[in-house]
């Protein structure tokens, strides 16, 4: 693709579209370029931009328009249902410090249970998730799953023994696992490579504000005499219910879906995200590019750092006020305190946009499980008596979260096809939940409440998950200058590639795409 005009544009003034030669869709060139046809003559994109010649000035007022246009429209619900999805999650740690263990007959190991219910239920859902987001509308099938979600929540205020709590967990896995791979494929198909690292680091600093509004929120229902833990299930239960109708209606998965965008608007949100190669679509499903998914390293290593930061923030998410409480605090300051880590991961991601801009993603992603390393060394290393320090130590491990920056960033910007990028959330997911699985078993009873053993699992999963990262980081590194290599000796030999129209919107993977580069 030539480098686009630069030329200046009056403010207000349309980009020119639809002048100039269209460039219809030759299904015969995209065969030989190995591209399903058939699957492309249903894309939309295709036909938008099969019809529409554009000028494109990424700097213009009319596509800076556009992009805010999308901000207003696509951030505020991938924010907001990313926050509910933590706030329901984190909703059974404060449960666990108003008294649910004691109205409902729990032991602390059938409570670690409950901690890894739900991602069994990642487990058993995520495959036919996978496959149900292939086949039906990806927002809508979203609202819907949300509205399932908070009734699921909802309903457990109702339960009174282990058993109905354990059925409630694992259903809230089951419907709850669609969330993250949605908001992510949703985030590539909207924003540029470059933009993606900021709007990703917005819906993630959700970690951070589900720590203080859910602390600030269990604080006041704690001030209750009554009703107290179940009454934070009914509030968030009705919470995402709400908010996945407002999904269901409102939230457009692509560009091309888009009510809101006029069809000149909607061309230029696509010539946008031209150059990220990975496509904006949800096209059919692939066996090929399943292969090539298993047969590509990253798939593998991508599963194993989910499965290392995901066994700490097991833990973390069921006995986090369980932790600070240990440290000395009545359960009115355990509530407040609860709500530092999430302040200090807010600006902790600040922080990590920062070091990206000045480095890359790799670094960053590196430098804030450093962080929480140190964290867990205070926690361990800190004398009991003062407790200030440790709680100081336990913030710090809670920077380490934020390393999922970049492993999203590698995932956004770095699979192309739709089947293989489906592929990629499944092994993110699955490794999350397999590591979130075994978390909460490392939190021994008769440990309490130092929980040395869950401390030293938690610094020995950090510290792979650093050396995971700088792998991923290194591939990226290797395959971007082999690909470099080869295009200079193309150049200097003569020899020329074939180039199809608007392939950069077809069902190509990265493997496929000459011109593709891999995330630093």
């Amino acid at each position: 693709m030539s480098q686009p005009d630069k030329k200046e544009m009056e403010p207000k003034s349309d980009i020119e579209v639809g002048l100039g030669e269209s460039q219809p869709i030759d299904s015969e060139a995209m065969t030989k370029a190995g591209i399903d046809a058939n699957e492309a003559s249903k894309s939309k994109a295709l036909h938008l931009l099969a019809n529409r010649q554009i000028d494109f000035d990424p700097d213009s007022p009319e596509a800076k328009r556009v992009l805010r246009k999308i901000d207003m429209r696509i951030m505020p619900m991938v924010i907001g249902i990313y926050l509910l999805q933590l706030i329901d999650k984190n909703s059974l740690s404060f449960a666990a410090i108003m008294g649910i263990k004691t109205e409902t007959h729990l032991t602390s190991s059938e409570y670690s249970w409950l901690g890894s219910l739900v991602y069994f239920g990642y487990l058993g859902g995520e495959i036919p998730a996978t496959f149900l987001m292939q086949r039906f509308p990806l927002a809508k099938y979203l609202g819907i799953m949300s509205m399932l979600w908070g009734f699921i929540v909802a309903m457990h205020a109702v339960c009174h023994d282990f058993g109905g709590l354990a059925a409630m967990r694992f259903l809230l896995g089951c419907v709850e696992v669609c969330t993250t791979p949605v908001v992510i494929y949703i985030t590539s198909s909207w924003y540029t490579r470059r933009e993606q690292v900021t709007r990703v680091a917005l819906w993630y600093t959700t970690s951070g504000w589900a720590s203080v509004i859910g602390g600030f929120i269990a604080w006041a229902i704690y001030q209750a005499h009554s009703f107290r833990w179940q009454g934070i299930f009914v509030l968030y239960g009705s919470l995402t219910f709400v908010f996945g109708i407002i999904i269901f209606f409102f939230l457009a998965a692509s560009p091309t879906d888009a009510r809101w965008l006029t069809e000149d608007e909607k061309a230029i949100a696509l010539e946008r995200v031209r150059n990220n190669k990975t496509g904006t679509e949800v096209w059919g499903f692939n066996k090929d590019q399943v292969k090539e998914a298993l047969c590509d390293v990253r798939f593998y290593l991508i599963f194993l750092v989910m499965v290392t930061t995901g066994l700490p923030n097991g833990g973390l998410t069921a006995f986090g006020p369980t932790i600070i409480a240990g440290f000395g605090f009545d359960t009115n300051k355990t509530t407040l305190l609860s709500m530092a880590p999430g302040a200090a991961a807010v600006v902790g991601t600040g922080v990590a946009l920062l070091v990206a801009k000045l480095t890359n993603r790799t670094i960053t992603g590196i430098y804030t499980v450093l962080l929480g390393c140190v964290g867990v060394i205070m926690m361990l290393a800190i004398p009991s008596e003062n407790y200030t320090a440790r709680y100081g130590g336990y913030v710090l491990t809670l920077q380490y979260p934020i390393c999922i920056l970049s492993i999203v960033a590698f995932m956004t910007a770095g699979v192309g096809g739709t089947t293989k990028k489906f592929a990629f959330g499944v092994a993110y997911q699955l490794g999350y939940a397999v590591g979130n699985i075994i978390g909460p078993q490392t939190f021994r009873a008769h440990e309490a409440p130092n929980y040395y053993s869950a401390k030293f699992t938690m610094l020995g999963s950090l510290i792979v998950t650093i050396i995971l990262i700088a792998i991923i980081g290194l591939v990226h590194w290797r395959w971007n200058r082999k690909r470099d290599n080869q295009d200079a000796l193309d150049a200097q030999n003569g020899i020329m590639h074939a180039h199809v129209a608007n392939e950069e919107f077809t069902d190509q993977t990265d493997f496929n795409l000459r011109a593709f580069r891999y995330p630093l």
